[in-house]
C-alpha cells in the first residue's frame, strides 16, 4: 500500500517505522530540512510510562486566576482577539474537573506503558542511542498535604509494583545526591523507579536514519497545501512542490493539523500550549542529576541527557507564536541553578520554545477518521515522546486493518 505521512516527528517518524516493517511503501513529508525539528527538538526529556498526566487538573482554574497577570507562571492565558482560542479555552476548562481527570489519567498511563514496551522494543532491536536514563522520576512537594495527596493519588496505580516510594528530603537526598542543596526547601519526594528520560529529538533523527534504509523516502523542506480526496476516498496530497498519489494518509501535523483537516470538513480541537527549554551544558558532574526531576509547585521537569541537563515547563496559550521570552525563559534558567548550583555556566545556555498540540481532554487523536483511507494520529500534547512509539504501532495495526492491541476508544477522532 502507498502510504503517505504528513510529519516527520517523533510520532511520525514511529509511524513511518512500523508501516516500512509491515511492507508498505512510505513516503513522509516534512517543511523543516530534517526531522525531529518542531516540537520533539528540546522537549522536557520524559518517558513518563507512570506519571504521565493529564493537564486538565481540577487545580488549573484556580491557578489560571491567582497568577493571571504574572510572565512566569505556570500556566499563563494570554488575551488575544482569536476566537478559535477561547473556544478551545473553554473546552479545555470544562475538563478540569476530577471525574475526567481520572478517565484521562486512566487512558494516559495504559497508552504510556504500551508505548514503553514498544519504545525499548525499537531502541534494542535498532541499536538506538538517545542519552536515556532509567533510574527513574523523582517528584519534589513543597508542602507535607500536597505529598501526601499525591502518594495517596499514586496508590490508584493498577499494579502495587508500580507504587512510588514516598521519601523524606533526607532520604531523597541519599537516592539523588544532587539535591542536597534542597533539604530545607522541600517537605519530601516520590520516587518512581523504571521511569525513563532521554532524547527525543536524537531518538528521532536516529530512528530516521534506520526507517530511510527500509526504503521510506522523506520530502524535507516541503508543505502540504490539500490533502486530496475522490469520491469519498482519499487520493493523494498536493504540496507546494508536487503532487503525490496516495492509497492513505496518516496526518502527524501537530498543532498544524488542525487547518489541514478544516479544509477537507474534518473539526479536530487541537490548539499549540507553548512551551519553553533551556539547555545547559554540564560543567560540574557531581552537580548533575541521575533521575528526572519533576519540581510540583513551579511545574518544571529536568533531565539529564548526556553532557547537558535539559530543564523544560510552563503552558502559555498564545497562538501559533513561537517567540522565544526572557520573561518565561529567565525563571526556568533560575530554577535550574537554584536546584543544582554550579551545574554549568549560564552564558552558555540554549532557549527553546515549541507548540505542544493539545486537545482539550490532553489526550491524543488516534484513528480512522470519517474519509476512507485518511488517519489521524496527533494531538500528543506534552507527551508526544512517551505516547509516540505506542501511537506508531496503533495507527499501523489499524491501517492494515487490524484491531489495536490495546483499548483505544477514549482516542477515537469522532469523541469531538
Amino acid at each position: 500500500m502507498r502510504i503517505i505521512i504528513l510529519g516527520a516527528g517523533v510520532v511520525g517518524t514511529t509511524t513511518a517505522y512500523f508501516l516500512a516493517k509491515d511492507g508498505h511503501n512510505v513516503t513522509v513529508i516534512e517543511r523543516q530540512n530534517s526531522p525531529g525539528k518542531e516540537t520533539s527538538f528540546a522537549n522536557g526529556g520524559f518517558i513518563s510510562k507512570l506519571t504521565a498526566k493529564p493537564w486538565a487538573h481540577p487545580s488549573v482554574p484556580k491557578s489560571l486566576l491567582r497568577n493571571l497577570f504574572r510572565e512566569d507562571a505556570p500556566y499563563l492565558f494570554r488575551f488575544r482577539p482569536d476566537v478559535a482560542q477561547w473556544i478551545w479555552a473553554a473546552r479545555f476548562l470544562s475538563h478540569c474537573n476530577q471525574k475526567s481527570y481520572n478517565q484521562g489519567r486512566h487512558m494516559s498511563l495504559r497508552l504510556a506503558d504500551y508505548s514503553f514496551t514498544y519504545l525499548k522494543k525499537i531502541s534494542l532491536l535498532e541499536g538506538l542511542e538517545y542519552d536515556n536514563q532509567s533510574q527513574g522520576i523523582i517528584e519534589l512537594y513543597k508542602t507535607q498535604e500536597s505529598l501526601d495527596q499525591a502518594a495517596s493519588f499514586s496508590q490508584k496505580l493498577p499494579n502495587s509494583e508500580d507504587h512510588p516510594k514516598v521519601l523524606n528530603m533526607n532520604q531523597t537526598i541519599k537516592v539523588e545526591p544532587a539535591l542536597k542543596g534542597q533539604i530545607d526547601s522541600y517537605a519530601g519526594t516520590l520516587l518512581y523507579q523504571g521511569e525513563e528520560t532521554g532524547d527525543a529529538y536524537k531518538f528521532t533523527t536516529s530512528l530516521a536514519n534506520r526507517v530511510n534504509n527500509l526504503g521510506v523516502k522523506f520530502s524535507f523542506g516541503d508543505t502540504v497545501k490539500n490533502i486530496n480526496i475522490d469520491n469519498g476516498c482519499v487520493s493523494g496530497v498536493t504540496t507546494y512542490k508536487t503532487t503525490l498519489q496516495a492509497d492513505a494518509v496518516v496526518v502527524s501535523l501537530g498543532s498544524y493539523s488542525t487547518e489541514l483537516l478544516r479544509q477537507i470538513g474534518i473539526k479536530v480541537p487541537i490548539f499549540p500550549l507553548k512551551g519553553y527549554s533551556i539547555t545547559l551544558p554540564i560543567d560540574d558532574k557531581d552537580s548533575a542529576p541521575t533521575h528526572g526531576i519533576h519540581e510540583i509547585p513551579r511545574r518544571i521537569v529536568l533531565s539529564k541527557l548526556g553532557d547537558r541537563i535539559r530543564c523544560a515547563g510552563t503552558a502559555e496559550l498564545t497562538g501559533f507564536d513561537n517567540t522565544i521570552r526572557l520573561k518565561r525563559t529567565d525563571p526556568i534558567l533560575a530554577d535550574t541553578i537554584r536546584l543544582f548550583g554550579n551545574i554549568g555556566d549560564p552564558k552558555n545556555v540554549q532557549r527553546w520554545a515549541g507548540l505542544r498540540p493539545m486537545t482539550p481532554d490532553c489526550l491524543p487523536i488516534i484513528g480512522q477518521s470519517r474519509i476512507k483511507g485518511l488517519f489521524l494520529n496527533t494531538g500528543h500534547g506534552s507527551t508526544g515522546w512517551t505516547w509516540a512509539c505506542g501511537s506508531g504501532r496503533i495507527i499501523a495495526d489499524i491501517v492494515n486493518g487490524k484491531e489495536a492491541e490495546i483499548d483505544i476508544s477514549p482516542l477515537k477522532p469522532d469523541r469531538f
